[in-house]
């Protein structure tokens, strides 16, 4: 077998490769745009769920994949600008219609027949898959218009991944952090198709100016073909050159030969590196929390790895296969396997000194979730974007296949994808935990570089990989070891969140300057960094959180005119305040949506919660509840209490949304929505308010005891057909009061004095202050009148702030909810310990 030799070698040829790397780059960006643009048009029909973003995501690595493997078919029979301005234009059909899907559902109202497990599958296919698909099919197309000849694979193919990669970086950021917030979803999509358009005139009028411009020269080359098959890449001893020219072209010996072999390790690299993606929002959101920043900051990174990744492959590949070189190239694929393994384990190293010596602490929100996204995940993103690049420069027997092989080679990179998305979301975080997944991607990937060479003959290599196997395996021992802190319950991982209920406790100092814990009582739930309810299980007759007692006293008010109260409540959480409604008033009727059943569980295994039999828990989407399961003119009360760490979800605070619960609430119902935010700087709640006068004639903000303009604090805004009116509130609570609460504070009173004592504050202060709490009795609370928790914000004092900035109207179209709590997010960022 001769050595790898190559006569009459081409040089790039610059200005087509800048012209096809241009239509890559701005296509790219146009599919993750729509890809972002993608949930928010599916959302009013199937709700925001993991099940919507998983069927999202996987659609499209779906319609990436066929698209890269069909168009390596056609770019190697229609190697023509032609088939790329036709591609162009189909593109342009197919972002149209994501336009027009929607509105076709909305007048037909079709869907409604379909249960939503079949639904959400079956809108994303027909909704994304066409786009994914034709817009996937230019990648190899590019690739083979700008590839001279097969010793430049590693650098065409390195240059267009990378290009079109960072095509999804800009439309990743232009739309998180801007387009969103100017632009509607539709409009978003419709610019979408217009660039595509702008792409096919541009090519179609290169085209004219000069038929020969982007004309590869090897579109139909007469070289000998060395066909792909399923076992092998046939000819890859020595592949006969042009016999116009008598060039010949021999492959070196270190080939992948077995093209199965090539798909195996792209697969398994892709998989690892979507699976490192999915990980790494888990990771930040226990350390950042959850919101536009941390998304697009981790979307970002990993995209800027990737793609320096692919450019410093592809440059690589080219070197080590170069003519007359002895080295062996698939030692450079080995490492970078191996590579792979150490950057995911040195993560752990780096997330404990960052957390140790807090570098990003005085940085701006944005800058931080990129510090510790860099920091913890862009060295192994950019090892795994090396290996694509290497792979196909292994597996290309010639030019003539070019488009074949690179288009095939990247079809099963995305189909890797693709199972590192469901794995993912579905099993490896909520069965194994963030933890252990990042440790078995660590291990992937270093015996993935087994599959490359005998890498024990090799001891350089031998030696790092048994380093990387060893740090996984301390991992391992030490990840199953558990928690040391001693005031946790419990910690799981479940499909949404990182779950973990932990013992509330107060502290204080002896004389010697020694710090003791003492519990209050009380458990924490904490979903990622949001601690979101605070409960005593043993006494459910006590609120934790003053805005509860507000959504109670409307319950109350109710009770007035209805014997049994129906009441709907969005975000089970901790089941707080579902748990007191059916304590203290046993015969309202209860309905608690919670998208997670991982929490309604940790509830019932550690929070109390019990079986009521007026009360009935679903899981799914509140607004699939709320449009399509709730019976009309049904509920006197509706609580929305669904919050993401700061933020309602964009969908439960839409126009559409706030006519569906109009319906669903009796002519005299009430909806209650809580937010958090700052009357002073902070811009949901105005938009909120503004939204829900769309849909309700009498809208109010309330607060518990009273109302801070200059602080963050949780509000209640109030909506309904009638004014509001706080005497009618105040009958309400004394009824109560009379007819349910002295029992029970007899009952309660053990627990009531623990609480005050330990420094807690877990009853008006009017009960502290006009009576002992050991002396609380039917006839006390019967001369005593009901002081309700209720505040009403002065309109006066709140019409400045409201009217401050041009109204927002959040609607299915136009709801940048996360963009509208930026400025909240850095005021919590500055004031975080």
């Amino acid at each position: 077998m001769s050595t790898a030799t190559i006569a009459g070698v081409s040089a790039l040829p610059l200005g087509r490769l800048a012209g096809v790397g241009l239509i890559v780059f701005v296509a790219n960006a146009a599919l993750l745009v729509l890809q972002l643009t993608a949930s928010r048009l599916l959302a009013p029909f199937v709700g925001s769920s993991l099940e919507t973003w998983t069927s999202i995501i996987g659609v499209f690595l779906t319609g990436i994949a066929l698209g890269n493997g069909w168009g390596g078919r056609v770019a190697d029979r229609f190697p023509q600008p032609r088939t790329l301005m036709l591609v162009l234009l189909i593109s342009a059909v197919t972002a149209i219609w994501m336009a027009v899907l929607p509105l076709l559902l909305q007048l037909s109202g079709l869907y409604k027949a379909i249960p939503l497990g079949p639904r959400i599958p079956l809108l994303a296919v027909l909704l994304c898959l066409p786009a994914g698909f034709t817009l996937s099919l230019l990648t190899p197309l590019a690739i083979k218009l700008g590839l001279p000849d097969v010793s430049k694979t590693g650098r065409v193919a390195g240059l267009i991944f990378a290009l079109s990669t960072l095509g999804c970086l800009l439309g990743n950021y232009l739309t998180g952090f801007y387009l969103m917030r100017w632009f509607t979803i539709t409009t978003l999509v419709l610019m979408s198709a217009a660039s595509l358009l702008v792409l096919a005139g541009w090519v179609g009028l290169a085209m004219r100016r000069n038929p020969s411009t982007m004309e590869a020269s090897n579109g139909r080359s007469t070289s000998h073909e060395a066909p792909v098959t399923e076992g092998r890449v046939e000819g890859t001893e020595a592949v006969a050159g042009n016999p116009m020219d008598g060039t010949t072209v021999c492959i070196a010996p270190y080939a992948i030969r077995n093209i199965r072999l090539a798909y195996l390790i792209v697969f398994l690299a892709s998989f690892c590196g979507m699976t490192l993606e999915l990980t790494a929002s888990r990771v930040l959101a226990l350390e950042l929390g959850v919101s536009l920043f941390t998304w697009t900051g981790i979307i970002g990174v990993m995209l800027a790895g990737t793609a320096l990744g692919n450019l410093s492959g592809g440059l690589l590949a080219d070197f080590m296969n170069k003519p007359g070189r002895s080295r062996n190239p698939r030692v450079a694929l080995a490492a970078t396997l191996i590579a792979g393994g150490a950057g995911t384990v040195l993560l752990f190293v780096t997330r404990f000194l960052v957390n140790e010596f807090s570098p990003f602490a005085d940085w701006e929100p944005m800058y931080q979730v990129l510090g510790w996204t860099f920091s913890l995940f862009f060295l192994p993103m950019f090892v795994l974007g090396m290996v694509s690049p290497q792979v196909i420069r292994l597996a290309m027997p010639d030019v003539a296949q070019a488009g074949r092989v690179a288009g095939r080679i990247y079809a099963w990179s995305t189909g890797g994808a693709i199972a590192g998305t469901f794995a993912t979301g579905y099993v490896l975080l909520s069965q194994f935990g963030a933890t252990a997944t990042l440790l078995g991607v660590a291990a992937t990937l270093t015996l993935t570089s087994v599959l490359i060479m005998r890498i024990w003959e090799h001891s350089v290599l031998l030696y790092f990989a048994s380093l990387v196997i060893g740090g996984v395996t301390g991992g391992v021992i030490l990840n199953y070891r558990g928690d040391n802190d001693p005031f946790l319950v419990v910690k799981t991982e479940s499909n949404y969140y990182t779950i973990r209920v932990t013992v509330d406790r107060t502290y204080f100092v002896d004389e010697e300057g020694n710090r003791y814990y003492r519990p209050t009582g009380f458990l924490n739930l904490s979903l990622d960094m949001l601690l979101h309810s605070s409960v005593d299980p043993a006494h459910p007759e006590i609120l934790h959180y003053t805005h509860e007692y507000v959504q109670m006293e409307f319950v109350q008010a109710a009770r007035l005119s209805t014997p049994e109260p129906h009441v709907l409540v969005i975000g089970g959480g901790g089941y707080t305040f579902p748990r007191y409604v059916m304590e203290v008033m046993p015969e309202a009727q209860m309905d608690v949506v919670e998208i997670d059943p991982a929490v309604t569980q940790v509830a019932r295994d550690y929070l109390g919660l019990k079986d009521y039999p007026n009360m009935h828990i679903y899981h799914m989407d509140g607004r699939q509840y709320v449009a399509e399961k709730a019976t009309p003119g049904s509920y006197d009360v509706i609580v929305q209490d669904a919050v993401n760490d700061l933020s309602v979800p964009a969908h439960l605070l839409t126009k559409e949304y706030n006519d569906a619960v109009r319906a669903a609430l009796k002519p005299d119902g009430v909806y209650l929505l809580t937010v958090i935010d700052a009357v002073e700087y902070g811009q949901l709640w105005r938009a909120a308010m503004h939204t829900l006068r769309q849909t309700f004639p009498h809208v109010e903000l309330l607060g518990a005891d009273d109302i801070n303009i200059q602080d963050r604090q949780v509000f209640v805004i109030y909506a309904s057909n009638k004014p509001l009116d706080l005497q009618t509130v105040q009958k309400g609570v004394t009824a109560h009061q009379q007819r349910h609460l002295a029992p029970l504070l007899e009952k309660a009173r053990p627990a009531m004095i623990t609480a005050w004592v330990s420094g807690g504050v877990i009853i008006p202060q009017t009960l502290l202050s006009c009576a002992p709490m050991c002396a609380l009795t039917r006839d006390w609370l019967d001369a005593v009148p009901a002081r309700i928790r209720t505040v009403r914000a002065d309109p006066e004092v709140i019409r400045p702030y409201l009217e401050a900035e041009p109204k927002i109207i959040l609607t299915d179209q136009y709801a940048p909810v996360d963009n509208l709590m930026a400025d909240v997010y850095r005021y919590r960022s500055r004031r975080r310990p």
